[in-house]
């Protein structure tokens, strides 16, 4: 998923100019003063702090509406970021944050990377090649905000703010002073579908309005034990696919039902009775999925007890040589439990 423009201007701030500070300019200057020359930059005349970082760094908890301070690059970039991030926090009481570009190395394009990672994942696994190619980086992030009007308010205030850890450190743009070319971004752990609201799909709210829907489950986590959806091929002139007769004998068409019947069979079926797990079912217009279980916890114990179960039933629920035949379609236990919450957002007020 693609990032609003408005993050792509932190990654270009994270990326650019050799300076000890810099920020992204709002307005265009006519006259730009000549930058200080780089040979006669300072280090820092102050202390810096040497509290751990961790505590400080942005997370996916963060946000997602956020203004981007000030970016730093150097060897002392993070203690820099944390000296301004404490000024923020105690002098103003904002929310600051410190985003090092070490923990989101190229933009994130990565797979396993944040945002790109599955939603579990908090902190990024860096490795070779991407890890050399990381810069002494980091920028002050601030806001907690939940719409873009929020903060668009909180840019003005911090534009404002005139740090005094910034009069002790020397940068190539000598006019630039405090806070003032502060902009508007989000956090870039946040994937872009996650930012704003999209209206829901009133065809999925009704197919999902019956007894033993996903959306009665208690737990964040259910087993997905299977899955009924239309036909699929990479052959355009594929003949199962052409004309409407053919589209009428698909398999979509049935899914919902089948689900159903499924899921009734599994609710009545004694074996499974004794496992102790709730059945459900979840409709989309693509597929209609059934689960089993509850759980709070991707690694809950219960879950994997539940999974054991259901695959020592799989082949007797469809055998009728050892009991009365029950099933038509062999359940498949997913090997992990699936993350039921963007499913549930669907029926969320």
């Amino acid at each position: 998923m693609k990032k609003p423009l408005a993050t792509m201007a932190l990654l270009g701030a994270l990326a650019g100019g050799p300076a000890w500070a810099q920020s992204i300019p709002s307005t265009a200057v006519e006259t730009v003063p000549e930058p200080t020359p780089v040979d006669q930059l300072k280090a820092p005349t102050m202390d810096l702090p040497d509290d751990p970082i961790e505590p400080y760094l942005l997370t996916k908890e963060n946000g997602p509406f956020m203004v981007l301070a000030k970016t730093f690059q150097g060897p002392d970039s993070q203690r820099m970021a944390l000296a301004l991030v404490k000024e923020l926090r105690s002098e103003y009481n904002l929310p600051a944050y410190v985003l090092r570009s070490k923990d989101w190395p190229g933009g994130s394009n990565i797979r396993g990377i944040p945002p790109q990672a599955d939603a579990a994942v908090v902190q990024a696994g860096v490795g070779v090649p991407e890890k050399v190619r990381t810069y002494d980086q980091a920028a002050v992030l601030v806001g907690d905000e939940k719409t873009q009007k929020a903060t668009a308010d909180l840019l003005h205030q911090v534009k404002k703010i005139s740090p005094k850890c910034l009069d002790n450190v020397s940068s190539v743009f000598h006019w630039r002073k405090g806070l003032s070319n502060a902009t508007r971004t989000t956090n870039p752990y946040v994937a872009a579908q996650h930012l704003y609201t999209v209206k829901k799909d009133r065809l999925v709210v009704e197919m999902n309005s019956g007894a033993g829907s996903i959306a009665e489950c208690p737990g964040r986590y259910s087993l997905q034990v299977a899955e009924f959806s239309g036909r699929s091929t990479f052959n355009e002139k594929d003949s199962t696919f052409q004309g409407n007769w053919n589209l009428l004998k698909s398999p979509l068409r049935t899914a919902a039902s089948d689900a159903e019947k499924l899921a009734a069979t599994l609710r009545k079926d004694k074996d499974v009775v004794q496992i102790g797990q709730p059945v459900y079912v979840y409709h989309d217009r693509t597929s209609s999925r059934v689960f089993v279980g509850a759980f709070d916890a991707p690694n809950d114990p219960r879950a994997g007890a539940t999974r054991e179960g259901l695959v020592k039933l799989a082949v007797p629920l469809m055998d009728a040589k050892t009991r009365a035949k029950t099933l038509d379609t062999m359940i498949a236990p997913a090997t992990g439990l699936t993350d039921l919450t963007p499913i549930k957002q669907n029926f969320e007020k």
